[in-house]
């Protein structure tokens, strides 16, 4: 779980002691029917505080479900007892269906797993939400990717995950003059995404919005696959005491990823090469 929470904070959410788990490192490894329930604490736990203590097991069944982990519901129920999860007192169940049947009916799939580079660029984007742990509370980071150069073209972060932090990732992309007219822009089905505010500021962009499959983590596996790179190259060895520390470390990892790293899909060149080439050949 220390991958993703710091050790101070998990001991006192499960009741140990902090040198308790260090003398546990030097324990014989666990069995690989152990190790997975403590994956499966570790993923239960971590959706439950990114959602402020709302989420019930419910909710964070479909979230696993939507990452591609299949999991019982009642699994994951017991996993919040074991963990003393108790959500707070949430909207009735009714009155978010309500809500719902107002809404639009979400946007289709335009893109259908078909992620090739061969595209124009700014043609096709894709876009998506992940979080970081920091010493004050959590800082949600929302991204825009090319889908033909795989150039981070936009990203925005803010303590707070909603509609205003998608339309500046969106917008800062807009900004770089790398959108094409009339692009799509292919995303989960996150309630930020299908707001109506956010669907005026497509329309308005000329935007054409795209969304794949309700618990179908490979329906936006490109924009997952960055996140999962940023916090296995950047965040993860490192401890943020300041959402302001971890915003630094996001922006200098998508500065290196677009200019520096080389990217397989592309032929192992960089994202701001690949770019270059295609502008060059126009």
């Amino acid at each position: 779980m220390k991958a993703e929470f710091p050790v101070d904070f998990l001991v006192a959410r499960l009741g140990v002691s902090e040198s308790g788990y260090y003398r546990w490192l030097s324990a014989p490894a666990l069995s690989p029917r152990k190790a997975a329930q403590w994956d499966l604490s570790a993923k239960v736990l971590g959706r439950f505080v990114a959602s402020d203590g709302v989420a019930g097991h419910r909710k964070i069944h479909a979230d696993l479900l939507e990452a591609g982990i299949r999991v019982d519901r009642k699994t994951v129920g017991a996993r919040m007892r074991e963990l003393h999860l108790v959500p707070k007192q949430t909207v009735r169940a009714w009155k978010k269906a309500a809500a719902r049947q107002r809404l639009a009916p979400d946007p289709a799939d335009l893109v259908e797993r078909s992620f090739s580079t061969s595209v124009a660029p700014g043609s096709v984007l894709v876009g998506d939400v992940t979080y970081v742990h920091t010493g004050q509370g959590w800082l949600y980071v929302a991204t825009v990717i090319d889908l033909a150069s795989r150039t981070v073209l936009g990203s925005a972060s803010s303590k707070r995950i909603d509609t205003s932090l998608i339309i500046r990732a969106l917008k800062n992309a807009i900004d770089t003059g790398h959108v094409a007219e009339n692009a799509i822009f292919h995303t989960d089905h996150g309630a930020n995404y299908r707001s109506r505010r956010f669907r005026k500021y497509c329309r308005t962009h000329d935007i054409r919005q795209s969304m794949g499959s309700k618990f179908e983590c490979w329906d936006n596996a490109v924009a997952e696959s960055f996140f999962s790179q940023l916090k296995q190259e950047r965040l993860h060895a490192q401890k943020f005491a300041t959402r302001a520390q971890a915003e630094t470390a996001v922006r200098e990892y998508v500065r290196y990823y677009n200019t520096w790293r080389p990217h397989g899909t592309i032929g192992g060149i960089t994202p701001a090469a690949h770019r270059a080439t295609y502008d060059a050949a126009a």
